[in-house]
């Protein structure tokens, strides 16, 4: 595999882990240093980056990791909450018994815990994948992918303000039992509900203002 590949998945993955934030400088000298590498691969893959919209190239300052416009996270949520609409109703029709059990102890993994917020995170993923992958339909697994790393672009798009660990869980929970009790239609209305609400908290951390 070429180097540059090597570089480029490397600081996606950066980037989706939050290891790198929106509107943050990803310096070529750096990270050529941490790689151990020359810094043309690292340029090669943040070109490819730039190409794709997940970095821009400022001015005096840089590669720099892209940020998400209000118009921009309109558009990507209101596609995420069809999508996730789809993919929960389909897995109320397809998804196999074992695939369901395992969507409850994805979500067991915060239930009646203090969870840091990289578990809550790393739970979210896992679980809105599960139900992706129980759809079974490859073309919304690819679009699940695709958005994940693009809500990686919203700034806060990791954090998880107060009292939204417990609406999490019953959000996800709504969904599961929807998926389990073999609903298509009330799985589809809880996964849309669900996207509503983190649309709404995702917005206002984006675009708080700063304190004076």
């Amino acid at each position: 595999m070429p180097l540059a590949e090597l570089v480029y998945r490397q600081l996606l993955e950066d980037i989706r882990e939050g290891e790198f934030h929106p509107g943050e400088r990803i310096k070529e000298a750096s990270i050529a240093k941490r790689l151990g590498i020359s810094r043309t691969p690292v340029r090669e893959a943040i070109r490819r980056l730039q190409s794709e919209g997940r970095v821009t190239i400022e001015p005096q300052r840089g590669a720099v990791v892209a940020e998400l416009d209000r118009m921009e996270i309109s558009e990507l949520y209101l596609l995420r909450q069809q999508l996730e609409g789809i993919a929960a109703r389909f897995a109320a029709q397809h998804a196999s018994d074992m695939e369901i059990e395992q969507m409850e102890v994805i979500l067991d993994r915060v239930h009646g815990e203090d969870a840091d917020i990289r578990t809550l995170n790393q739970v979210n993923w896992d679980l809105h994948h599960a139900i992706f992958y129980a759809a079974k339909n490859r073309y919304l697994l690819k679009a699940f992918n695709a958005i994940s790393d693009d809500l990686a672009l919203l700034r806060g798009a990791r954090y998880i303000p107060e009292g939204r660990p417990e609406e999490l869980y019953r959000e996800h929970k709504a969904i599961v039992d929807a998926i389990r009790a073999r609903d298509p239609e009330r799985a589809e209305k809880a996964a849309k509900d669900h996207i509503e609400s983190s649309y709404r908290i995702h917005l206002n951390i984006a675009f708080k203002p700063d304190p004076l």
